[in-house]
């Protein structure tokens, strides 16, 4: 399913396959039709709002913003639906150049400040002392995890803080290895929730997606690009206390990096 992401850069080390999809294609498409049409019909009505002329400045401004919201909601699930077609299709590749992994988490944390501020929460960031700054990897792919993740911390938690953390380790090959943390004061998760909470759509089918929204492809993509560079996201929760999610990563210093030393 991976083959095109095999690499020998990490001897020893192998992808754990991503979980499947317990849906259908009836399923997919009745889940993703739904998802679609919940900011598109927002973005339909707030238009003809905007096009009628009798509107305050103020009106027409709330309804610039909910319509960007909107669009924005819609294009990240566009892309999330993507990624996971890509995902299922073995098309997904991963990119191996030398990146500072501070200055992704960083990145990560700058697209959703204005959110956090929003709703009036603490964003933490704290990332290891003399931590080194090249490693070869693919920021773009661990970017894009972080922010699925930072995305939903923001999204779970009403009040108190989301925080990201980063440190290196050594796993158990002798490989160096970044460990990141994101974890939040929000509505946390039950043991059984969490069993289910990589599974592709399971959101959709819940609750969680009525009073949240989302897709529920967010996670599973994110888990999946993990694997894909042979690492992993583990999840720890309880219900009203918050969540932990750890992104665990091999990474290779950069020839630069090892020159230097």
């Amino acid at each position: 399913m991976y083959s095109a992401a095999q690499t020998t850069l990490f001897p020893g080390i192998f992808a754990t396959e991503a979980p499947r999809s317990r849906f259908n294609d009836s399923d997919y498409l009745a889940v993703m039709c739904h998802e679609i049409g919940t900011p598109l019909t927002a973005i339909v009505g707030l238009s003809q709002i905007l096009a009628n002329m009798e509107c305050s400045h103020q009106k027409k401004k709330e309804c610039a913003e909910m319509l960007s919201n909107s669009s924005n909601m819609l294009m990240g699930l566009m892309k999330n639906i993507l990624d996971s077609s890509k995902m299922e299709a073995g098309k997904i590749t991963i990119e191996y150049i030398d990146f500072d992994p501070a200055t992704v988490a960083q990145e990560a944390v700058h697209i959703v400040a204005a959110k956090a501020l929003e709703k009036g929460l603490r964003l933490h960031v704290h990332i290891e002392d003399e931590f080194p700054s090249q490693y070869i990897g693919d920021p773009l792919r661990i970017r894009q995890i972080l922010v699925n993740l930072l995305s939903n911390a923001v999204k779970f938690t009403e009040k108190g803080h989301v925080a990201l953390n980063m440190d290196t380790r050594i796993d158990q090959n002798g490989n160096d290895q970044i460990c990141i943390t994101v974890e939040d004061t929000g509505i946390g998760m039950s043991e059984e929730q969490q069993k289910k909470i990589f599974d592709k759509y399971e959101q959709a089918h819940s609750s969680i997606s009525r009073n949240y929204g989302g897709s529920g492809l967010g996670l599973s993509i994110s888990q999946d690009l993990a694997y894909l560079m042979y690492g992993d996201i583990t999840v720890k929760s309880c219900p009203n206390s918050g969540t932990r999610f750890t992104v665990t990563l091999p990474l290779q210093k950069s020839t630069e990096l090892l020159a230097a030393a």
